[in-house]
C-alpha cells in the first residue's frame, strides 16, 4: 500500500500494531469485490495472526476459515489484494465530539491454502487463538472438517496502526 499516514503523530509503533493485530477479538477483511457486483466487499471474521515473517509476508500471516465456496472466495479469486482491519478500542466521547480509538490495518495478498498441511496449520492457529487448552478437541474437529473447510492465508506486506489524537495528547 505504502500510502504515507497523514497524521503521523497518531501512528503507533510497530510493536503496538502487532499487539493490536494479535489481540483483537475479530477483524474485517476488505476485498475489491467481484466484477459482477462492482462493489468492494468487507466481511467481519474470526482470525489468527502469526507475526512470523515469511517469504512475501514480512509482517507475518493472518489465517481465516470458512466454507469452500462463496462471495468472499470469488472476490479473492478475482483480486487477491486485500486489507484487514482490527479495532482494539473504540469509546464514544460525546463531550469531545469524537471517539477514542486504537486500530490496526494490514495490507497484503490473500490466497486459499491448497494442501492439507497448510489448511491444518491455519486451523491449528485459529484453535490456539480461540480455544486455548482444548488442543485434543480442536484436533478432532480439524480432522473431521478439514476436507470441507477453506482456509485463507493473508501474507501481510504492510501493517500500520494509529490512535485518536486525544489519546496521543494524554500520553506522558
Amino acid at each position: 500500500m505504502s500510502v504515507p499516514m497523514r497524521r503521523k503523530r497518531q501512528r503507533l509503533s510497530d510493536d503496538e500494531a502487532r499487539s493490536i493485530m494479535a489481540s483483537g477479538e475479530y477483524g474485517v477483511l476488505v476485498t475489491g469485490g467481484t466484477a459482477a457486483d462492482g462493489y468492494p466487499y468487507g466481511v467481519p471474521l474470526s482470525y489468527a495472526f502469526e507475526a512470523c515473517p515469511a517469504p512475501g509476508a514480512p509482517w507475518g500471516r493472518i489465517y481465516f476459515h470458512g466454507a469452500p465456496q462463496g462471495h468472499r472466495l470469488d472476490a479473492l479469486a478475482e483480486n487477491p489484494r486485500v486489507s484487514f482491519v482490527v479495532v482494539a478500542h473504540n469509546e464514544t466521547a460525546p463531550e469531545l465530539l469524537t471517539t477514542l480509538y486504537r486500530s490496526a490495518m494490514a495490507f497484503g495478498e490473500a490466497r486459499i491454502a491448497e494442501d492439507d498441511d497448510e489448511r491444518r496449520a491455519g486451523l491449528e492457529a485459529l484453535g490456539r487463538r480461540y480455544c486455548p487448552g482444548l488442543d485434543a478437541k480442536v484436533a478432532a474437529e480439524i480432522e473431521g472438517s478439514l476436507a470441507r473447510t477453506a482456509v485463507v492465508v493473508m501474507d501481510v506486506e504492510e501493517l500500520v496502526a494509529k490512535e485518536a489524537i486525544e489519546l496521543v495528547r494524554a500520553r506522558p
